[in-house]
């Protein structure tokens, strides 16, 4: 009897550890900020990149008819591709450098034209997908 109460509390707590474990490598940030006007960049969100998974991004909203062109940074340095011309309800995928890992990324972004207004973003920052 104790052999298999023992076997049983192994399973759940192995059980457990891959809930948990699945739970925290789905976790994001959300963001809600603006686009300076003129093409200027700003950070949206910042995580720590824990692995070497891609970095996504489920973009809610850009205000009116605009686009954002997006991209992930650690620190000064730009660490992924930059996705152009995201749009609302758009998902982005980013293959970030391995030099970032361990580290704190921020994902940044930038109007994707030149334009006089800002214009407002909106959405999730998963940084290990």
């Amino acid at each position: 009897m104790k052999e298999k109460l023992k076997m049983v509390t192994t399973l759940l707590a192995f059980i457990s550890f891959i809930v948990v474990g699945g739970v925290s490598a789905a976790s994001y940030v959300t963001y809600a900020g603006v686009l300076p006007r003129f093409q200027g960049d700003t950070e949206l969100a910042s995580a720590n990149k824990a692995t070497n998974s891609k970095s996504k991004v489920e973009n809610s909203v850009v205000g009116a008819d605009y686009k954002a062109n997006m991209w992930i940074q650690q620190g000064s340095t730009k660490v992924s591709p930059t996705a152009l011309n995201v749009t609302d309800n758009d998902t982005r995928y980013f293959t970030v450098d391995q030099s970032a890992v361990g580290k704190k990324v921020s994902l940044m972004a930038e109007n994707a034209s030149f334009t006089y207004v800002t214009v407002d973003i909106a959405g999730k920052f998963y940084p290990d997908n």
